[in-house]
């Protein structure tokens, strides 16, 4: 290679280095890939608004269950039993059986025929169970299958909410 050839590389590579620290130096973002600071941080860390609770009926925690404010989903409610109802359910003690879903109301429907009004001496599930003459699930009689179908009924604990009650939407700016 000619010397003048070296001497142009050697030129334009310590060019190179010298555009580089000017870049470094006075711009701003010498880096394509990084957005600019100005553009892209409003408002500023520093600058945020502190944070103050909603004054809505949704920042209460008490008596504020989620299903009843949640308005796309109607959640079902499970039947909880304890012992003592399974041993008047066992023992035939209780008419009713297990939780069926509520009819609605009717005009026509009469009213309930009163029955005694003596309470029948509670007895513990162990007691029932031993005092059954019978099994409680035979070949004859089996247990209730689940998997009936579901009937869809709207909640009478959901409340009805405004547009933006629950779920408040604000702009920080």
């Amino acid at each position: 290679m000619s010397p003048f050839v070296l001497l142009s590389l050697s030129s334009y590579l310590n060019t190179w280095s010298i555009y580089n620290d000017f870049l470094l130096i006075f711009q701003d973002d010498y880096k394509v890939s990084n957005l600019s600071p100005k553009t892209f941080r409003v408002p500023a860390p520093g600058e945020q608004p502190q944070f103050e609770t909603p004054k809505t009926e949704a920042s209460a925690i008490s008596n504020n269950s989620y299903f009843k404010r949640d308005t796309r989903r109607n959640y079902p409610r499970l039947a909880v039993y304890n012992q003592s109802d399974v041993a008047k359910l066992i023992s035939n003690l209780s008419p009713v059986g297990f939780a069926e879903p509520e009819a609605a109301p009717s005009e026509t429907a009469q009213p309930a025929v009163q029955e005694s009004t003596q309470v029948a001496p509670v007895k513990s599930l162990n007691e029932t169970i031993l005092s059954l003459k019978t099994p409680i699930y035979s070949i004859d009689k089996l247990p209730p299958t689940p998997g009936t179908a579901y009937v869809y009924s709207i909640s009478t604990e959901q409340d009805v909410q405004d547009p933006g009650q629950y779920y408040p939407t604000y702009k920080v700016c």
